[in-house]
This record gives C-alpha cells, sequence and structure tokens, in this order.
C-alpha cells in the first residue's frame, strides 16, 4: 500500500511539474504543418502579388532544411525588390501577469555578404505594424551579428515591462535583394527567476585527431543574474570533468563564453560528447532543466588531407540573368582556373519557357536533390555560393579551399566509344555512409545555344554514373574502397567525344555535404583521334555540304544525339562532298574510320534551315 501510494504521489508530482513547466511557454509556431501566422503581400521583383512569408519543407537560396520538424518559415527575399518589406503577425496571446521574450532559430548564410536582408522582432497591444522593436537580425554571417559558419542560430527577444492581458508578436521581413530568410521553432514563453542555458558546443561534427578544447557558450534565461555555475562535460561513458565557473554578473539574455581547463585526446572514432551546467549560482537547480545539456555527436577522424571543391552551376541559355552571370562573372572568374582548383558540372536545366536543348531527366535528379527553384543558382561543396563578381568567387574558392577533407579520391576513365570506364579509388579517414557520383561533362558545347545570347557553355552534364542516385558506400576508417563504373554514351548530347571530363565525387546524402571531388586522369584511351591532322570535315559549321580532308579513302557515318545512323557512305575519297542539305539543323556527330582502323570523331554543327 505504501509504495502504491508513493507511485499516485509520484505521478501526480510529475505531472504538475509538467503543467508548470508548458505553462512558462503562452504561444509557439514550429511550421510543420502550416503556416499559422498572418503574412502580408508584396509585389515581387517579377511584378506579381505575392505573399512576402510562406511556409516551406525544404529552403532554396539558400539551400537547407528545417531546423527541427517538417517545415519552417520563409521570407521571399531572394525575389523581393530591395527595400521592401513583408510582415509575419501572430494570433491573439494570452499573457498572464509576468515577464515574457520571443524565442526563434533562423538560419544564417554567407552569399551576398552585404546585402543586409533581415528581420526585425516586435511586440504590439494589437495586431497592426510596428509596436515595441524588441530587436533585429540580419541573414548574413558577415552582418550584426556576425557568426563564423552557416546554419541555425537561437535568439531571444525579452518584452520589456510586466505584461497582463492580449498582445502579438509580429515579425517584418526586410529585402535587399539578396538571399531568402528562414525562421523556425518561433516560442513566446514567461521568464523564470533562475534560468541559465547552455547554448552551444564549439566542437565540429568532424574532426581531426588530436587534442581538443572544450568550449561554447551559456545564456541567462532568467530575471535573476547570475554570478556562477558548474559546468560538466562527458565524452561516451568516460569520465565526468567538472569546472566551476564565478566572478560572473550575467544579467538577462547577457551570453558567457566557456572554456575548459581539461581537454580531450581525441582518437578515431564516433563520440558522443555531452556539456551540462548544475548549481546556478549556488542554488542547486535553476527553474528550467530542459536548456541544462546539450549533446553533440563528433567523429573523429584519423588524418585529413587537401580539398578539391566541387561547384555544382545550374543554368539555361533560355535564361536571361543567366548570361548576365556566366559572362559577367563565372566566365571570368573560370577563366584563371585549372583543374587542381576546383571540379565543375554545370547542369543545364529546363526552364524558363522550353529550357535549355541539352537538359535531361539526370539533371532533373540533380534539381530535386537540391530543391532548386531559380537559375543561375551556384553551389559550392552543396553551399550556395555567391552570384557577384569575379573577385568574390575568388574568395569564396579560396575560404572552401582552405577546408580539409577526410577521403583521399581518384580515378581513371577510359572512353571506348561509345563506352565509357571509370574506376574510382577512395581511401577514407572516417567511418560511416556516403555515396559516390561520377559525372560525365562536355569541356564546351556550343549546340545548346538558344534566346539568352550565350554561344559556349562549359563542363556540361552529358552522363551520370551509374545513375543520379550514386553508389551508397559503408566507408570504414583507413580501408581503400575501389569501385567500377561503366557506362554507354550513345544517344546524348555529346557534341565531341574527345572533350570530355569525369568528375567524381563523394556526397552525405542526408546533410549533402560535399566531402571531396576529384577529376578523372586518362579519358578516352586510344580508340579516337580527334586531332588526327589526315581527316578532317569541313566546314564547320556548315549551311549542308561538308568536305572530307582525307588522304585515304574513309568510311564516314553522321550520327544524330539521338545516336541514330541518318548518313552512312563507304569509300569516301579526300576532297569528296557530303550533301546534309536535307538534314535538320543541329549538332551531329561525324565517325570516321580510315583504311587502317583509326576512328576520328567530330562534332558537326549544321545550319540548313
Amino acid at each position: 500500500m505504501f509504495n502504491y501510494m508513493k507511485k499516485i504521489l509520484l505521478v501526480t508530482f510529475c505531472s504538475i511539474w509538467c503543467l508548470l513547466v508548458k505553462a512558462q511557454v503562452v504561444s509557439s509556431q514550429n511550421f510543420d504543418t502550416a503556416l499559422g501566422w498572418t503574412s502580408t503581400t508584396v509585389l515581387s521583383d517579377a511584378s506579381t502579388t505575392i505573399s512576402a512569408w510562406s511556409r516551406r519543407t525544404v529552403g532554396t537560396a539558400p539551400t537547407c532544411a528545417p531546423f527541427a520538424g517538417a517545415g519552417m518559415a520563409r521570407f521571399n527575399s531572394y525575389n523581393i525588390p530591395t527595400t521592401k518589406t513583408g510582415r509575419l503577425t501572430s494570433g491573439a496571446i494570452t499573457f498572464p501577469t509576468g515577464n515574457y521574450r520571443v524565442r526563434l532559430k533562423m538560419y544564417r548564410d554567407g552569399t551576398y555578404p552585404t546585402d543586409a536582408d533581415k528581420i526585425q522582432v516586435y511586440y504590439n497591444t494589437t495586431n497592426a505594424a510596428g509596436g515595441t522593436l524588441l530587436g533585429l537580425v540580419n541573414r548574413s554571417t558577415s552582418l550584426s551579428p556576425a557568426v563564423d559558419a552557416e546554419g541555425w542560430y537561437s535568439y531571444n527577444f525579452v518584452i520589456p515591462g510586466v505584461l497582463n492581458g492580449t498582445g502579438y508578436v509580429n515579425i517584418l521581413g526586410t529585402s535587399a535583394y539578396g538571399n531568402n530568410i528562414f525562421i523556425d521553432e518561433i516560442v513566446v514563453e514567461k521568464i523564470r527567476d533562475l534560468d541559465i542555458e547552455i547554448s552551444t558546443n564549439s566542437l565540429n561534427a568532424i574532426e581531426s585527431i588530436g587534442t581538443k578544447t572544450i568550449k561554447g557558450t551559456v545564456t541567462n534565461m532568467g530575471l535573476t543574474n547570475v554570478n556562477a555555475f558548474d559546468l560538466k562535460w562527458q565524452v561516451d561513458n568516460g569520465p565526468i570533468q567538472s569546472q566551476t565557473f564565478s566572478g560572473l554578473n550575467l544579467s538577462i539574455s547577457q551570453t558567457y563564453t566557456y572554456v575548459c581547463d581539461a581537454t580531450w585526446a581525441a582518437t578515431p572514432g564516433t563520440y558522443s560528447v555531452r556539456v551540462w551546467v548544475e548549481n546556478c549560482n549556488g542554488l542547486g537547480n535553476d527553474a528550467n532543466t530542459n536548456n541544462d545539456s546539450l549533446t553533440k555527436p563528433v567523429v573523429v577522424a584519423s588524418q585529413s588531407v587537401a580539398r578539391l571543391p566541387l561547384y555544382e552551376k545550374f543554368s539555361s541559355s533560355t535564361c536571361g540573368p543567366c548570361f548576365t552571370f556566366n559572362t559577367g562573372s563565372f566566365n571570368p572568374f573560370l577563366s584563371g582556373i585549372t583543374d587542381a582548383d576546383m571540379a565543375l558540372i554545370s547542369y543545364q536545366v529546363n526552364w524558363p519557357s522550353s529550357g535549355d536543348p541539352y537538359y535531361t531527366a539526370e539533371i532533373g535528379s540533380r534539381v530535386s536533390f537540391y530543391s532548386i527553384s531559380s537559375a543561375p543558382t551556384l553551389l559550392v561543396d552543396s553551399k550556395e555560393s555567391t552570384l557577384n563578381g569575379a573577385a568574390d568567387l575568388q574568395t569564396y574558392l579560396s575560404d572552401e579551399s582552405a577546408i580539409p577533407s577526410y577521403f583521399s579520391l581518384s580515378a581513371t576513365s577510359v572512353l571506348n566509344d561509345p563506352d565509357i570506364t571509370v574506376n574510382v579509388n577512395i581511401t577514407p579517414y572516417i567511418s560511416g555512409s556516403y555515396t559516390l557520383h561520377c559525372a560525365v561533362v562536355e569541356n564546351e558545347t556550343l549546340g545548346n545555344a538558344a534566346t539568352n545570347g550565350e554561344t559556349v557553355f562549359h563542363h556540361v552534364l552529358m552522363k551520370m554514373l551509374p545513375d543520379p542516385s550514386g553508389t551508397v558506400i559503408p566507408f570504414a576508417d583507413g580501408t581503400p574502397v575501389t569501385q567500377t563504373l561503366q557506362a554507354t554514351l550513345s544517344g546524348l548530347f555529346i557534341e565531341e567525344m574527345t572533350d570530355l571530363k569525369v568528375v567524381v565525387f563523394i556526397q552525405d546524402n542526408v546533410t549533402k555535404k560535399v566531402m571531396q571531388a576529384a577529376y578523372a586522369t586518362d579519358l578516352l584511351g586510344v580508340s579516337t583521334n580527334i586531332h588526327s591532322n589526315q581527316v578532317r570535315l569541313y566546314p564547320n559549321p556548315s549551311k549542308g555540304i561538308i568536305y572530307v580532308k582525307n588522304e585515304t579513302s574513309s568510311q564516314v557515318e553522321i550520327i544524330d544525339i539521338n545516336g541514330r545512323i541518318i548518313r552512312k557512305l563507304d569509300r569516301v575519297e579526300g576532297g569528296a562532298s557530303i550533301d546534309l542539305s536535307d538534314v535538320p539543323s543541329g549538332v551531329y556527330l561525324a565517325k570516321i574510320v580510315s583504311a587502317n582502323g583509326t576512328i576520328t570523331n567530330q562534332k558537326i554543327i549544321l545550319n540548313t534551315f
């Protein structure tokens, strides 16, 4: 009976405690099922009326996922003209007598670093615009409050004075025509008397082997100033390290950076690192133990190597802004770049209008993978990059190249027209499942020119091996892996078989982070000979009549982009002409087999109509 009564009392106590904790939150919105709050409308850069704020399950410009759950809110500053605003307003909130704050998560990114896209948080007694300004946060990581890296950050805004009655919270987004703003997990809560929060732990998700300092930040979330606390940390089930920080005077919302004296001798492996606070002001537990602990999974690599950044560009020959970016910024930047500096894949997308003629379903798969919705979009190791000038692009490349990689990656490829074989060698320095991707690109194409004025396109995707899903590999630290990938390249938009390159890269499909990239060497083998000066078709481009420059008789096949042979001529002598005036304009492949068996592949551009 006594034990039974103890259980009843325990359940009752827990229930009351849960109610007390929940009672501190007077309003919340996580955007998991709907926007929930009310958005104003605004004219977009296309002069159409749009909702300034909307719910999104995935983010583009920049690429991101919700902080938690299934949704987040987006302020469309990417498409809203500069200085224009949009307001997101809560429903009526009942405030029992007390002090309150607004908490939210916001995604910060470094693209367009000087563009001051921002949010301002207000409290108002009505649902009208304005009210009491609680604080401001810029989207750009370079602007106030500046942060070191892209990602989600927590922000707190204290509502002045004691509230009692009905009020509203509104968030005003202001566009500087940079990237979009994403927010999540809005909470309006009563402020407790004594409440210290462990806010950050600065360890990275992947760390190199060696001595690690445990450091981060704590924040005073309560009304009472914090003058001391105990900080403890533990790796897996190892010994608990403890240190007292005293002599402080942290007022409400003030942050303190802790640096522990004890260090962690990190060896290769996967760990769980927990950091927590206790005994705030020497009074034991504070009023809210839910925010006293922070646990982070950390992978320790056995070594690191230099990174080759991967650039993935989404563009189209029917896109006016793509012409501006490519000709004004990207191509000048690319002219000073070698294969040793970066790898590049250009995805020619199927918008606007009819889209690029070289669009394929495989490109569509990469568009869907990243949730790309606009062109041009440039990703560097899966992170959205600047679309500013060549100098900014070079700065971004330098910054990304300085980040270590934890995979050694190399590849060779041999083309036995029309089949390609790619051999990939990988040595991982961390364990875990990652995806190997392989992309065949053409160094330079002309045949997909359309309406935007561009005439030359670089590193255009032709084929992914084995497909856009790639090959998932369970890596073990230090264990080399070899993969052989094969495909047939017939029926593609390839203009010159000898102008191909192969890009291989390793990606985390969950975070979409690109871990390493490389170009394959030894492409083409010996089965083609485009550089032979003994066999050539001219003029090129042609209005329909082409001539053969050849010292011996040859067999000539004219092949369309679908791999169909539309002309086959045997024993074509040097100086002979081939009439293709009845063939539709476009890009074709001429396969020329000389008397000694040498094969030459040459791209032909016909302008017959």
